[in-house]
């Protein structure tokens, strides 16, 4: 029914991180509160521990994502929605207040549904799978690779637009891919 709890979801992350998952990726979240707050904060610190890069929904809700869980815990790349003209989407929460804020596209996004079938949804849960399918392909190439650096990469290889106080960079996956190799062949090529 679209609904859980943060046990399921901080067992979920635990269990990921401790399978070997090189990215965690998280369509949800809700109000944020201390307790709350703490519990993610380990969960997700246990994840990095473990190599596990995770992202999460900022949300739909038009506000602040620094008010909502788990997207506001550090450690965590939040993600954004824009619309079709690479705006913020009117619904989708602000990451500007999110030390790791990021954006991609979460209008019109074609999806599976039940019994092999596809519609199209709107949400920074469309949003983040973009996001986390180039983690994952970025760790492929370089499994070493970490939270921050990883956010680094996709922020200097982003796209600058007006909105992106409010939405961080669009992520631009040829240019973080790029910009991954050739950084790990200079790298290469001084050893």
């Amino acid at each position: 029914a679209g609904a859980g709890t943060q046990k399921a979801i901080i067992d979920g992350i635990i269990t990921a991180a401790e399978k070997g998952a090189a990215v965690i990726s998280m369509s949800l979240g809700g109000r944020s509160s201390q307790k709350r707050q703490k519990a993610y904060e380990e969960a997700v610190a246990y994840a990095a521990q473990k190599g596990s890069i995770v992202v999460a929904a900022a949300g739909n809700a038009n506000s602040n994502a620094k008010n909502f869980a788990p997207v506001n815990a550090p450690g965590i790349i939040g993600v954004a929605a824009l619309d079709t003209l690479a705006a913020k989407a009117n619904f989708s929460n602000s990451v500007g207040d999110i030390k790791m804020g990021i954006s991609a596209p979460g209008v019109n996004i074609y999806s599976t549904i039940p019994d092999n079938k596809y519609t199209s949804y709107n949400g920074t849960s469309m949003a983040t799978p973009y996001v986390a399918g180039l983690l994952g392909l970025m760790k492929s190439l370089d499994p070493d690779l970490d939270t921050s650096s990883a956010y680094r990469i996709l922020h200097e290889t982003g796209r600058e637009f007006s909105s992106q106080q409010k939405t961080g960079k669009m992520i631009l996956p040829h240019r973080a891919i790029r910009f991954l190799l050739e950084t790990k062949l200079s790298f290469q090529e001084e050893e």
